[in-house]
């Protein structure tokens, strides 16, 4: 069952242009997810993830008990920083490797599958897939969960040895420590062997996986505690056709866009994705490809099982939570493109890096982040402005941490976000293991001549949707007189001085 057909359409004659081609995309993909990577501003998850990694791991296992993702990234990212230091580059270097690791099991997985041409265009491609290179800037655990989930589903395609069982038994691990949405993506390997009606390799498959749940077990007491929080603190709507669209422009090119680049995009995820279905049905009349199943059910699997519950429990349905499944789409694409005449490679290989370069601005602007604002230039704004005796408060902590971060002197407070609200993520037990804690608007301003207030204009223009005032606002509008504004970005933050 697990016998892969070794024919190659393309036999490539010299062995070190082959090592040379993997040894250049892999320089490229390296050097693509490097672009800005020290300049680009830290947002608050990235933030999160800091001020809670510091702390060291009992912090962190208070501190992700009641919040909604376990702690091995976490874990993993303090021991990081504790060896290269904290700048956004040495930091930023964990989910790049993290990625470039990916990147490897991308190629072994399609190798297996597929073949070493379709290998070779399977890393070629997702080295310029800019969801891809986003996440590997990010200091967050989404590189880590696929990588776990690669793992899980390279072992899937080996089962018929040890070595297979042990990947995917520590891919499963990695995976749930990672995220409490990884289980999704974990289940393709079962559904794809019930459709098959393969039990023992079913069998092989759970035994396996078992193994994995085992090394997960220290954890397993917090997760209903977890799943409780994320009942409550997703704030994703009910998916519909537009965000199935979106999710297929997200893997594909790139949101957000300018509106005319949108309509291309958009032209160019539905064709190409025509394109692979066609060939994909011509090519599986054939039965050559024992495994191509497999890789189908990986792609498609996670997202459909993310949709399905997002209308059984709270609204998951986000490309990030089936990040792997982006892999195997790109392994696809380039299984297709493996088999297609030599010409016709070279003009696709062309167009993927011009249609790249076309769209490569928008992977690393700030364009459509409005929580990516110039948090360094408007810390030392306020360190400049600021008198003795003024007080810096900050509508919540979404600009409060990343600012926190950047200038840790500087006296900084925030307010809590409404109690049960979408916006109430910022957990107590968080809160404790940072020793960050909100403060009482009554508290913070009382006795103050005079009060930074530091707000997105996101926030502003949302409440303004809904025809009311900002409260926070109208409160500090209600009891000071507003005599200055300065905007950074999409932060404005504005002097208040008693009436």
């Amino acid at each position: 069952m697990f016998h892969v057909s070794r024919t190659n359409p393309f036999p490539i004659k010299s062995l070190d242009s082959r090592y040379a081609r993997i040894v250049a995309i892999l320089l490229l993909a390296f050097a693509l997810r490097l672009i800005v990577i020290e300049t680009r501003p830290l947002w608050y998850d990235d933030a999160f993830s800091v001020l809670l990694a510091e702390r060291g791991p009992a912090a962190i296992a208070s501190g992700t008990a009641a919040d909604t993702m376990p702690p091995g990234y976490y874990l993993l990212l303090s021991a990081w920083m504790n060896f290269v230091g904290q700048t956004p580059l040495a930091m930023r270097m964990l989910p790049v490797s993290l990625s470039l690791l990916g990147l490897a099991f991308v190629y072994v997985i399609a190798k297996r599958a597929f073949g070493r041409r379709a290998a070779e265009w399977a890393i070629f491609l997702v080295a310029l897939m800019p969801f891809q290179i986003y996440h590997a800037q990010e200091l967050r655990m989404y590189t880590l969960l696929a990588l776990g989930v690669l793992m899980n589903w390279y072992g899937v395609m080996r089962l018929e040895n040890r070595w297979g069982l042990a990947l995917v038994a520590l891919g499963t691990a990695i995976a749930l420590y990672s995220h409490n949405l990884a289980f999704v993506s974990l289940l393709a390997g079962n559904i794809y062997f019930l459709l098959q009606r393969a039990w023992r390799v079913q069998g092989r498959l759970i035994l396996a996986q078992l193994g994995g749940a085992l090394l997960f077990t220290p954890w397993l007491f917090y997760v209903p505690t977890q799943l409780e929080k994320i009942q409550r603190a997703f704030w994703t709507q009910t998916p519909g056709l537009l965000d199935v669209v979106q999710w297929l422009l997200v893997f594909t090119t790139y949101l957000p866009l300018p509106p005319p680049l949108i309509a291309l995009a958009l032209f160019v995820a539905v064709l190409i994705l025509i394109l692979v279905v066609w060939q994909l049905f011509k090519i599986a009349r054939t039965k050559k490809f024992s495994l191509l199943g497999l890789v189908v059910t990986s792609a498609l699997v996670p997202p459909i099982l993310l949709f399905i519950l997002s209308f059984l429990i709270r609204p998951v349905f986000v490309p990030r939570g089936a990040m792997a499944s982006a892999l195997m789409y790109g392994i696809l694409l380039a299984f297709v493109a493996s088999r297609a005449p030599r010409v016709f490679q070279i003009g696709l290989a062309a167009f993927a890096l011009l249609f790249a370069s076309a769209l490569l601005p928008f992977y690393y602007s700030a364009y459509g982040e409005w929580r990516r604002a110039p948090y360094v230039e408007a810390d030392a704004f306020l360190r400049a402005q600021r008198r003795e005796g003024d007080v810096i408060l900050h509508d919540n902590k979404l600009a409060f941490l990343p600012m926190h971060l950047y200038d840790r002197a500087l006296p900084q407070v925030f307010l809590a976000d409404p109690p049960q609200s979408d916006n109430d993520t910022f957990a107590p037990a968080s809160q404790a293991a940072m020793e960050l804690y909100p403060i009482d608007f009554d508290q913070a301003v009382r006795g103050k001549t005079r009060v930074w207030f530091v707000i997105y204009q996101t926030a502003i223009d949302e409440a303004q949707a809904l025809n009311q005032p900002h409260a926070n606002l109208a409160r500090l509008d209600q009891h000071f007189q507003r005599v200055q504004e300065t905007n950074y970005g999409d932060l404005r933050i504005l002097l208040y001085t008693a009436r």
